[in-house]
């Protein structure tokens, strides 16, 4: 099944202006086959957190939804930082 991304455009807007992070930016970070994904921890049963790297080593932390597969809804995206950049680089070390 082939997936694409949707992004609310105020949505878009507002990550844009706030973390500098662009739409193709989070698509190659889901190319990222050292990325990992875990279960929203802010309790959403729908969505998703992925965390990976862009094409220019940028590690980016992506929420999104799949209730809308074949498209993943993309709700915020930003800069990895503490913890989850930890774990990341810890996941792939090996």
């Amino acid at each position: 099944m082939d997936i694409g991304f949707i992004w609310n455009k105020d949505k878009y807007q507002e990550v844009r202006k706030k973390h500098r992070v662009r739409f193709y930016e989070v698509v190659a970070a889901f190319d990222d086959p050292n990325g990992y994904e875990i279960q929203d921890p802010t309790g959403h049963i729908d969505r998703w957190v992925w965390t990976g790297a862009t094409a220019t080593g940028r590690v980016l932390t992506v929420t999104y939804s799949d209730e809308d597969l074949p498209l993943y809804r993309l709700i915020t995206a930003f800069d990895t930082e503490g913890s989850r950049l930890h774990e990341y680089y810890h996941r792939n070390r090996n």
